[in-house]
């Protein structure tokens, strides 16, 4: 219980951070918004940018836009104690033209009116500011954000444009497109549908479609590149986890993943949850986590400690423990499609490598 006869020994304090950043400061404060957006999206807040923009938690508006200059400053009313809704400070971003880049400073002033102590002021500041700036610049932290950012749930502007276009994913997609072997008959599920180019080359089998991936970025470049398809009601696209699938039961004719199995923390419940959703005699294809491919440029690190791999016994064991009863892992050599899709020649020893590719189908 607070003790009242504190509240004079309250005091309150100014929280000053800064970077410097490539970039004139209208791009950098455009990239800033659209990173925030996401990330408080990942906090269960909601941002809703703009001159009356503002900052959600649980229902409760705990900021609200001020003052919004694109380029230049953005000063929030921020209400950091949803039981002591009259109690406000002020939290600012500037962006400053420094040297050949921009300068981000963000202030919040007044912060610490409600901590009875200045000694917990200064813990609160050590514990909540401090440790966690060194824990995000420390080795597994820092790995496990450039994995997520580059492939567990991709984010950012190099993201989109990578996953839109993957020359170097094209191979794999083009195997289990001749494994799938898809029909006009087909609907076909995709677990971690990235960009969404897998799904438009799919499409022009004439199938229905849909798929999720956990990345909400990736979810809009998807449904951005096969739009045709998503207004016409021929693929869906949604924001999911391959173990909590958001379809009934005995929905889909075939379901497939590639690059996905090695980041998935629990791949039989994802399997599971693949069984759950494919009608009688469905059927899957997956590309494997090839152990041949650790420390090399298709994993390298730190995504090569954070990936799971597999040999072909292990996705036998995992087909057969979600539920499937025809299982078999087959190898097949990339290097043919690889040159069928125009990577270079100087590349294509990357996929000469005769990748795993488990086959299974529902009873």
């Amino acid at each position: 219980m607070t003790d009242p006869s504190r509240a004079s020994d309250r005091t309150e304090t100014t929280i000053t951070t800064s970077y410097t950043a490539p970039g004139a400061p209208t791009a950098v404060f455009e990239t800033t918004i659209e990173e925030l957006e996401t990330s408080l999206h990942r906090r269960d807040f909601r941002f809703e940018p703009g001159p009356d923009g503002r900052i959600i938690e649980d229902g409760f508006d705990v900021g609200r836009v001020t003052v919004w200059e694109p380029g230049e400053l953005i000063v929030l009313e921020w209400r950091g104690a949803s039981w002591e809704p009259d109690e406000v400070t002020e939290l600012a971003l500037t962006f400053d033209p420094f040297e050949d880049g921009t300068q981000v400073t963000v202030e919040h002033r007044g912060w610490g009116r409600l901590i009875d102590d200045p000694t917990d002021l200064v813990g609160w500041c050590a514990g909540e500011l401090v440790a966690p700036l060194f824990e995000s610049t420390a080795p597994k932290t820092f790995g496990d954000w450039l994995t997520d950012r580059q492939a567990r749930t991709p984010a950012g502007e190099h993201a989109r444009e990578t996953y839109s276009e993957p020359l170097y994913h094209y191979p794999a997609f083009h195997l289990l497109l001749d494994e799938l072997e898809l029909s006009p008959d087909d609907h076909l599920l995709e677990i971690g549908c990235g960009g969404g180019a897998f799904l438009e080359r799919a499409l022009d089998h004439g199938c229905h479609a849909a798929a999720i991936d956990h990345s909400r970025e990736m979810v809009e470049v998807a449904r951005r590149t096969n739009r045709k398809a998503v207004d016409e009601g021929q693929l869906r696209v949604q924001e999911a986890d391959a173990a909590a699938l958001p379809f009934d039961d005995d929905t889909f004719t075939c379901a497939m993943m590639t690059k996905v199995l090695g980041l998935l923390p629990d791949p039989v419940a994802a399997l599971e949850e693949l069984h759950r959703v494919l009608e009688p005699g469905g059927r899957i294809v997956i590309e494997g986590s090839d152990p041949e491919l650790r420390g090399t440029v298709a994993a390298p690190e730190p995504l090569a400690s954070r990936l799971a791999f597999y040999e072909s016994e292990d996705l036998e064991k995992i087909a057969r423990d979600a539920g499937f009863e025809e299982v078999a892992v087959v190898r097949r050599t990339l290097e043919p499609y690889a040159e069928t899709v125009g990577v270079l020649e100087a590349h294509r020893s990357l996929f000469e490598y005769r990748a795993r590719v488990l086959q299974a189908r529902k009873a």
